[in-house]
């Protein structure tokens, strides 16, 4: 595991891909995350901080299992940033919701808990990138720290403040709009998401930490960055705000 998490480690380093983890070995999603728990200890290691979580697949059909991913500290960026498109093998953009926490939560706890809670929720963008092909599955993704590259996030807002599942959302680059979704297609609320996250990182360890930033799934799917190109894109959230990054070529 320990091989496989370097591997993967270069590999986001070199801006190059490698075989999916699963073409040459069984890998079970326990041990997808352990790998992708040593790959964060690199990165540790190297002086990063750990500063929330991704989360994917939390709109898919009801019973779905989400995956987590981990946001370190260069992973997290302002609105408005221009991030390199070179830096990357195919990037893609979604629009999200972002949750912040404002405290410490040291259990699990209910999307109700939250809504009643110190935590603030942002515009968010999500950048996410692949270091593997030919993936077999959501292990792979999970063991390529679920794929995220960037979270960009906009302002935010006390949580009690807005109705997350009412909240509607576009994407769009310079063509116009590429999408639109709403809140309640994570999982019915935003906030059941993160609610899940509090159980999932007690198995691991982990507890939600005050100003952990979440990526709490895509609203609008994902849209590909045109290569050699220079483009910009925004999120827009209605009262919420917006979110926008662009990419150099």
């Amino acid at each position: 595991m320990s091989e496989i998490a370097g591997t993967i480690d270069d590999a986001w380093a070199q801006a190059t891909t490698i075989p999916a983890p699963s073409s040459t070995d069984d890998l079970t999603l326990e041990d997808a995350y352990a790998i992708q728990e040593l790959l964060i200890e690199r990165r540790i290691g190297r002086g990063r901080r750990r500063v929330g979580w991704k989360m994917g697949l939390t709109t898919g059909a009801p019973g779905t299992t989400p995956i987590v991913g981990t946001l370190l500290d260069d992973m997290v960026v302002a609105s408005g940033t221009t991030l390199s498109r070179s830096d990357m093998v195919e990037p893609q953009v979604e629009a999200e919701l972002v949750v912040e926490i404002g405290a410490a939560i040291e259990r699990p706890v209910t999307a109700a808990e939250l809504a009643h809670g110190p935590h603030r929720v942002a515009p968010g963008i999500e950048v996410i990138d692949y270091r593997t092909t030919n993936s077999t599955g959501v292990a792979d993704w999970v063991a390529d720290n679920s794929t995220v590259a960037y979270a960009v996030v906009g302002e935010s807002l006390p949580v009690a403040e807005i109705s997350l599942p009412d909240v509607e959302t576009s994407l769009s680059d310079e063509s116009g709009i590429l999408a639109n979704g709403k809140g309640h297609q994570v999982m019915g609320n935003p906030l059941s998401a993160v609610a899940w996250l509090s159980s999932h990182l007690a198995t691991r360890g982990h507890r939600l930490e005050p100003g952990d930033v979440i990526l709490t799934g895509s609203l609008t799917g994902h849209h590909p960055v045109v290569p050699g190109a220079s483009v910009a894109f925004e999120a827009v959230f209605g009262p919420l705000g917006r979110a926008g990054v662009r990419f150099a070529p």
